[in-house]
């Protein structure tokens, strides 16, 4: 991607397709298909991506029914993660060697296969309660289990929502926040905030990460990291710093800042908070006005964007943190406490020890955990 610096190497989501994927493969080529994210390629789009989008739906009703963290949740979200990660699938056998593809799903997979979609996700996206849960989370701070709680109560729509008057700043600002931004308008968005952040203490390195560093064309959010490079400890302190003349130039809202390490009023995270953000880098959740530029943009736009600042000796672990995916973490969390290191942000620990293992860049990271750079 354009923000990925020479050092880091390539993106591990823009892998092209290669001449095999045409080629059916046998059964054991699947079973080949490393079980754990971090040892494989995901590339976007992948050979299997229809089947992925139809198999996404139901990811998503499984997260609005029971949230990210259950387990009938992450075990969906595995299976698709593999599904992701695997050569073109012709046939059940084929997927049948997948991790954590079962029974239940091989029948999704073999209907897809044999009439080019799934019954189920097609009733789940015409589902009034999947289209009522999906909007109310929506919402800025609503969460899995307020959605759920508030449908149980008979909260229907964002306007009966709305008259409960809980989420002031996620309405006011909902309109925008639910237009996608280009990779262009997160670059933008990004520029401003460089500017500002030159103005508060020139030299600065920054990076987007997020969706967008996974080579996604859209973005709900954006996610932005800012460091000083080979200057150590110049970073404490910045953010408040930002934050304040953000705010002064009017390029964030008097009610925008939603959540902030650096400001005691903004000490409790939201709901829908994900685990990145219990990491121990400073951070801001703010609302971002976007100015108008009378060409591709002809009103202010207020965006969601999240600034993430870490010490120049932590880069590449806050890179890995936040580039996500969600799966990516997870796994990546799940090999480095089986070789007895604690992995976040902020850093990668040795558990026994406590002591941070220098992460410079995303190599040392996986160099550190013996993990292929793909």
């Amino acid at each position: 991607p354009q923000d990925r610096v020479h050092l880091h190497g390539p993106s591990r989501d823009h892998d092209s397709r290669s001449p095999s994927d045409s080629i059916s493969l046998p059964p054991s080529a699947f079973a080949a298909v490393p079980t754990l994210s971090v040892y494989r390629k995901s590339p976007r789009p992948c050979p299997n991506q229809a089947l992925v989008d139809e198999l996404a739906v139901l990811r998503s009703w499984r997260f609005l029914q029971h949230g990210t963290g259950a387990p009938e949740s992450i075990s969906y979200a595995t299976a698709i993660s593999a599904i992701i990660g695997a050569p073109k699938i012709d046939n059940v056998e084929q997927a049948r060697k997948l991790h954590k593809v079962g029974p239940k799903l091989l029948i999704k997979i073999d209907e897809f296969l044999t009439t080019g979609k799934i019954a189920e996700s097609e009733e789940t996206r015409n589902s009034a309660k999947f289209k009522a849960l999906d909007e109310m989370t929506s919402v800025y701070g609503v969460g899995q289990k307020t959605a759920v709680e508030l449908y149980e109560n008979g909260i229907r729509s964002l306007e009966q929502m709305r008259a409960l008057d809980r989420w002031p700043i996620g309405f006011k600002y909902q309109e925008d926040m639910q237009i996608k931004m280009s990779r262009a308008d997160c670059e933008s968005v990004a520029n401003f905030i460089r500017i500002q952040l030159d103005r508060v203490e020139p030299g600065a390195h920054t990076v987007l990460l997020g969706g967008y560093r996974r080579g996604k064309t859209h973005s709900s959010d954006i996610d932005l990291l800012c460091t000083y490079p080979h200057e150590e400890g110049k970073e404490k302190g910045i953010l408040s710093r930002l934050l304040y003349r953000l705010l002064a130039k009017g390029l964030i809202p008097e009610d925008g800042v939603l959540w902030s390490s650096s400001f005691a009023s903004h000490n409790v995270a939201p709901e829908r908070a994900s685990t990145r953000s219990f990491d121990s880098l400073d951070k801001a959740f703010v609302i971002f006005r976007h100015p108008a530029n009378g060409i591709t943009r002809k009103r202010d736009y207020f965006r969601r964007v999240d600034i993430i600042i870490t010490a120049w000796s932590t880069f590449g672990s806050a890179v890995v943190g936040w580039t996500g995916s969600t799966q990516f973490e997870r796994d990546l969390r799940q090999v480095a406490e089986k070789k007895g290191y604690k992995f976040e942000a902020g850093g990668l620990f040795d558990k026994q020890t406590g002591v941070r293992i220098p992460t410079l860049t995303e190599k040392d990271v996986f160099r550190a955990l013996d993990i292929p750079w793909l």
